[in-house]
């Protein structure tokens, strides 16, 4: 079983990745502000359509894609899909210039990755973010270790919630834990999977952390960074 993972850096992408968007989305963009927040979601809409494109074939602008709640009635902050493959499952993360998408059709997964240097403070983080067992375990590390272990179990968590399509209203971070293998959770929400989710740590490089959640463990993690958003597509 193959997870495949693209790879692009959004500063090069936004220009060429305009071109693969629907007018909606492309009208969206443009009443964004920031330049930053309009290049990285530019990039991560054009990726998920260039995504489609391989998988059905079709143009990147007429690919459908759902972001319905499956746990909801809401149909716009769901985990998207092509609602002309259901089988096909994905997931998308992006921080600071770094777009990155995740899919596979045997098994479900979720994807999150985190730069390290973003500015937080780190000890408030340890006691919104770590469950008690993963706090005992972050005391063990100094420094930029320290800083480096918390964002990857923040990498880890992210990646769960993504998988299952739960927001951190439904799962409280202190609530799950990840310093293992596989997620753990103390008080499971509705329509939690019933399979076990496995935990995979990214080698992406860009001074970042990276994570992948799946529902199969030990898949084969194939990571291919693009110079350009089209040739997913291909």
């Amino acid at each position: 079983m193959v997870v495949r993972i693209w790879v692009v850096e959004a500063q090069s992408a936004e220009a060429e990745a305009r071109s693969l968007l629907s007018p909606a989305e492309l009208s969206r963009a443009d009443e964004l502000g920031g330049e930053q927040v309009r290049r990285t979601f530019v990039t991560s809409r054009a990726v998920q359509r260039a995504l489609g494109a391989r998988y059905l074939g079709m143009p990147e602008p007429e690919v459908g894609i759902s972001r319905a709640c499956s746990h909801c009635s809401d149909g716009g902050h769901g985990k998207p899909h092509f609602t002309a493959a259901p089988e096909l499952d994905f997931s998308v993360s992006h921080t600071g210039d770094l777009v990155v998408i995740a899919a596979a059709t045997d098994t479900k997964v979720g994807l999150d990755v985190e730069l390290v240097s973003r500015t937080m403070e780190i000890d408030e983080m340890v006691h919104i973010l770590a469950s008690e067992g993963e706090r005992r375990g972050l005391a063990t590390y100094r420094g930029e270790s320290r800083r480096a272990a918390l964002f990857r179990i923040w990498a880890r968590k992210e990646a769960t919630v993504k998988l299952t399509g739960h927001g951190l209203l439904q799962v409280p971070f202190l609530t799950l834990s990840v310093d293992g293998p596989v997620a753990r959770i103390d008080d499971p929400p509705a329509d939690w999977p019933d399979e076990a989710i496995h935990l995979n740590d990214l080698p992406l490089g860009h001074g970042s952390v990276a994570a992948l959640a799946t529902t199969v463990p030990r898949p084969e993690i194939d990571i291919v960074t693009l110079p350009r958003v089209a040739d997913l597509s291909l």
